[in-house]
C-alpha cells in the first residue's frame, strides 16, 4: 500500500531543507520525495498522514550500544578514571543472570525507539541482546565480543567466536540485522588472539568494531606492555606480563591490519593529528561517545579534527553503564557546545547518514532519498527558519511523534 507522510519540514539529509514538504512510501521503500502539492498529485490514490508542527527525517542511528547493561544505569562509578570503572562492571557482570539481561535489553530497546532510534551498532557478549533486537523490528549490525586477555586462551576463544558468529547469522537471517565482529580492545585480546579473528573476518566477510584509543591507561599500555591496566586489570587475573608494541593503539591496529573501511573504531579519545590521517586513509569509520567519555573521565574525543581528515564518523552512546541516556539528542545536547564550528548540519547528518555509513548501511538507510528503505520519524519543531538548527535544539525523546522502518509504523 502506498501512503503519503506530510510536514511543514521534511528533512532528506542529503538536499536541502523542504517546506511543506511529503514523502511516498510504497513497499516499504521511499518512492518520491518532494514539496506536497507535487506528491499529493501524483499521488492522489495514497492516504495521507499529515504531521503538523514537525519536521520528517531519516530514523536515528545510534552507532555503538551495549544494550545488555541498560540495567546499570547509574550503578558505577564516574569521573574516576576507566580502571575503576571496567573493575566495577567486571565484579558487577558476574552476578547478572539472564532473566536479568532481557529486561536489561528491552529497557533499552524501549528508550531506543522512544528517542527516534531506527538503526543501532549493537555489541553483545551475553548473547541475549541479538533474538530481543530481531522481535524489535530495528536495523543494524550486532558485533559479537570477543576477549581473551591471555594468550592460553586463544586458541578456544577462535573456535567460540566462530560458532557464535555462525548461529548469529542463522538467527538473523531475513531480519534487519547484520552480524559484525568485535574483538573487544587491545589490552583485552592478545596478538595471536587478534591475528585469528582477523583470518575469521575474512572468511565471514564481517565487519568489525573495536575500542580503541579510549584512555591514556590503554595508551600507555600498548605502548609499554605496563601501567594501570596491567597492574590494576591483566596481572590479578594471572595474565602473563605483555610486551610494549612501541606505538599508539590505531597504529598498531593499522599494522595488524583491522582499519579497513569495514571496521569501526570505537571512542578514539585519544586519536591523534597522525591518527585522523591514518583512520581516513584507511577507509576505517569512528563511533563517537562523548558523554560516556565524560563520565568515566578520559577525555574529549577530537571530533573536529577527525570531521576536518574526512574520517567517517558517527554518534553512539554507549551503554547506560556509563552514559545518563540512550537519547541521540541527549548525546547532541552534549557534545555541541565542545566543538562550536559543527554546523547544525554535520550534527544531523552524524546521526543519520554518517551513522549509516560508519555502520556499512547507508545504501538502506540514513536520508530521505527515494529508492532507499523508508526508515523515518517524526519529531515537533519550533516554527522557524532554520529547521535543522530547531530540530537539534529542541528535539527530545517527548518530540519524537512518530516512527518507521522498512516501511513498518
Amino acid at each position: 500500500m502506498r501512503r503519503l507522510l506530510s510536514a511543514p519540514w521534511v528533512l532528506p539529509v542529503e538536499g536541502p531543507p523542504i517546506p511543506d514538504g511529503a514523502l511516498l512510501v510504497a513497499d516499504g521503500r521511499i518512492k518520491a520525495v518532494g514539496p506536497r502539492s507535487a506528491l499529493r498529485g501524483a499521488a492522489a490514490d495514497a492516504p495521507e498522514e499529515a504531521f503538523p508542527g514537525a519536521a520528517l527525517l531519516p530514523g536515528l542511528v545510534n552507532v555503538h550500544t551495549h544494550l545488555e547493561l541498560s540495567g546499570l544505569r547509574g550503578a558505577l562509578p564516574e569521573g574516576r578514571g576507566f580502571l575503576p570503572w571496567a573493575l566495577a562492571l567486571i565484579e558487577r557482570k558476574r552476578t547478572l543472570d539472564a532473566p536479568w539481561y532481557r529486561a536489561s535489553v528491552l529497557a533499552g530497546i524501549g528508550a531506543l525507539l522512544r528517542a527516534g532510534t531506527t538503526c543501532v551498532g549493537e555489541v553483545t557478549s551475553a548473547g541475549v541482546s541479538p533474538a530481543l533486537l530481531r522481535e524489535s523490528g530495528l536495523r543494524g549490525v550486532i558485533y559479537w565480543e570477543v576477549l581473551g586477555p591471555d594468550p592460553a586462551e586463544a586458541e578456544a576463544a577462535t573456535a567460540k567466536a566462530a560458532a557464535a558468529l555462525a548461529a548469529l547469522a542463522t538467527l538473523l537471517r531475513g531480519s534487519l540485522l547484520t552480524v559484525g565482529l568485535s574483538p573487544h580492545a587491545l589490552y583485552s585480546t592478545t596478538p595471536a588472539l587478534r591475528a585469528a579473528l582477523r583470518r575469521l573476518r575474512e572468511i565471514g566477510p564481517w565487519p568489525a568494531a573495536i575500542h580503541a584509543a579510549e584512555s591514556r591507561e590503554e595508551v600507555d599500555f600498548v605502548r609499554e606492555g605496563v601501567g594501570p591496566l596491567w597492574e590494576g586489570l591483566l596481572k590479578p587475573l594471572g595474565v602473563p606480563e605483555p610486551e610494549g608494541h612501541g606505538v599508539g593503539p590505531l597504529a598498531l591496529l593499522e599494522a595488524e591490519g583491522w582499519l579497513t573501511p569495514g571496521t569501526v573504531v570505537i571512542h578514539a579519545v585519544q586519536a591523534e593529528a597522525a591518527d585522523a590521517a591514518r583512520l581516513a586513509r584507511t577507509g576505517t569509520a569512528v563511533a563517537c561517545c562523548p558523554r560516556s567519555n565524560a563520565t568515566l573521565g578520559v577525555g574529549v574525543p577530537p571530533l573536529s579534527a577527525l570531521h576536518r581528515a574526512g574520517v567517517r564518523l558517527g554518534l553512539g552512546t554507549d551503554s547506560l553503564a556509563s552514559a545518563p541516556s540512550l537519547s541521540l539528542w541527549d548525546e547532541v545536547r552534549a557534545a555541541r557546545p565542545l566543538f562550536p564550528e559543527l554546523a547544525a548540519r554535520d550534527w544531523l547528518r552524524m546521526v543519520t547518514l554518517g551513522g549509516a555509513e560508519v555502520l556499512g548501511l547507508a545504501d538502506r538507510t540514513g536520508s530521505l532519498t527515494p529508492g532507499k528503505e523508508a526508515d523515518c520519524i517524526a519529531v515537533r519543531i519550533p516554527a522557524g527558519e532554520d529547521p535543522e538548527r530547531a530540530l537539534l535544539e529542541a528535539a527530545s525523546e517527548d518530540a519524537v511523534c512518530f516512527g518507521m522502518v522498512g516501511g513498518r509504523v
